[in-house]
């Protein structure tokens, strides 16, 4: 399914805008649509996927895509709250566990099944990291314990299909 959304700005000139989303393609006040995938912008991440808005008028507009949610951000300020816009920020120890989750995919189980152990575990611990009401230290210990789940389970399941195999 296609997301899909409308939004109304002012931009630092004063002049009214609308963007429209539908079926993956942008149009500016009405303007020719443009595939959603040409305007992918810097600033994107594992949880949040970020699209610059052209502006004939140099303003900084985007779109910022996390989960199924998307908000119309324009100077760093969501245009349907007035509110300043914070995009997701990843940790830089966070490379630290997805490298741990890729050499899983290596060493405890790999193939499809891994992939998907591996990438799960890592997905969790990109939403802890980036988690807000949380500090620092909760978030390692946090990651760890993920780490250390994430694994097990792994062992446990090729073990059970070496099992299986093996007879």
């Amino acid at each position: 399914m296609a997301l899909a959304g409308n939004w109304n700005y002012t931009d630092s000139q004063g002049m009214s805008h609308t963007i429209e989303l539908s079926k993956n393609k942008v149009t500016v006040d009405g303007g020719e649509p443009v595939k959603l995938n040409k305007l992918k912008g810097k600033g994107s991440n594992m949880l949040e996927t970020v699209y610059q808005i052209p502006s004939q008028t140099g303003d900084d507009v985007k779109l910022y895509f996390k989960n199924k949610n998307i908000t119309c951000v324009c100077n760093g300020t969501d245009v349907d709250t007035g509110e300043a816009y914070e995009p997701v920020k990843m940790p830089g120890w966070i490379w630290v566990f997805y490298v741990l989750f890729i050499i899983n995919f290596f060493v405890v189980m790999g193939g499809a099944l891994g992939a998907c152990v591996q990438a799960g575990g890592a997905a969790l611990c990109s939403t802890v990291a980036a988690n807000k009401k949380m500090n620092g230290v909760a978030k390692v210990f946090a990651c760890i314990g993920i780490y250390i789940g994430f694994t097990v389970v792994a062992l446990v399941v090729a073990l059970g299909i070496s099992g299986l195999i093996n007879g």
